[in-house]
């Protein structure tokens, strides 16, 4: 029976461009299966470089819809439009995954009747052969032995707004027949994450270091008014978890492990590590790790 591996492809958090990490993207990987868990910026590269040829991907799931976590998706198109595609590519993702793909449909046009310049010899269209699913908060699905489930997250907004109208981000669970493991995605402290991922063997969670984050933003951004800095920072400290609350988040859920992803802006070289570490370990007295690009867990 093949092991289960959960591959960190960019660890990266935010959309500016990282000299260490590439943009948010995973992998699931068993044996001949490869679940694509988010597509930023590059992850088709990202996934060469982990010995996974795009072609073999059939399923990629979406987390939510913010640029860093998608930004690859139109390469990912063209890419298999240009190699000829024919097997169907599914996509998963929450409301509103339909409409972007429609977009990147579009945008594929023009390319599509080029082709390579030979008459009478065109390309498939991605329209020929992606599928798209939309999932809802709570729905569970099979890509062949992997269970995945879902829960909605306060990424967007907060647990008592949960069910109304408005954009979902989605933390993701795969149950393989031999492992388990929890992506977060983007999000802040959820008692609805706790129960999604009770009992996991590793849980995949981002971390944020506010202050830090906020400094760099000012110090970049010197024409952002105090209403936008202020409004960036209320985002941050709500709809993010800092390392602490992921501590709190994993040994509530009773997991077996925790590896942080999702790092923003590079605040987290591999000299201060330990310091974030052990914030984490201040509420989870598990092992603890901070993800590399092409880590395999």
């Amino acid at each position: 029976m093949p092991k289960t591996e959960f591959i960190t492809l960019g660890t990266a958090g935010g959309p500016v461009p990282n000299l260490r990490r590439a943009q948010p993207a995973h992998a699931v990987v068993r044996g001949d299966l490869s679940i694509l868990v988010d597509c930023g910026d590059g992850a088709m590269g990202q996934l060469m470089r982990a010995e996974i040829d795009f072609r073999n991907v059939h399923d990629i799931v979406l987390s939510h819809h913010h640029f860093d976590h998608i930004g690859g998706l139109f390469a990912c198109l063209g890419k298999n439009m240009m190699l000829q595609r024919s097997r169907t590519l599914r996509i998963y993702g929450p409301k509103g995954t339909k409409r972007i793909v429609e977009g990147l449909f579009l945008a594929c046009d023009i390319s599509c009747e080029i082709g390579f310049g030979i008459s009478g010899k065109g390309l498939p269209h991605p329209r020929d052969f992606v599928s798209v699913h939309e999932i809802e908060p709570g729905e569970s699905f099979q890509v062949e032995d992997v269970e995945i489930s879902c829960c909605e997250n306060t990424h967007y907004r907060p647990e008592n707004e949960f069910g109304t109208v408005g954009a979902v981000s989605l933390s993701l669970r795969f149950d393989a027949p031999d492992r388990s493991f929890v992506f977060t995605g983007d999000t802040g402290p959820c008692s609805a994450i706790v129960e999604l991922a009770s009992g996991a063997d590793i849980l995949f969670g981002e971390v944020m270091d506010v202050e830090k984050v906020m400094g760099r933003v000012r110090k970049k951004n010197p024409h952002m008014t105090a209403d936008q800095i202020e409004s960036m920072a209320k985002h941050m400290k709500a709809h993010h978890l800092v390392p602490e609350h992921l501590g709190e988040l994993a040994r509530k859920a009773k997991v077996g492990r925790v590896v942080c992803v999702h790092v923003p802006l590079d605040s987290i070289p591999p000299e201060t590590a330990p310091d974030y570490v052990a914030k984490v370990a201040t509420q989870f007295d598990g092992p603890i790790s901070i993800s590399e690009d092409l880590n395999r867990y």
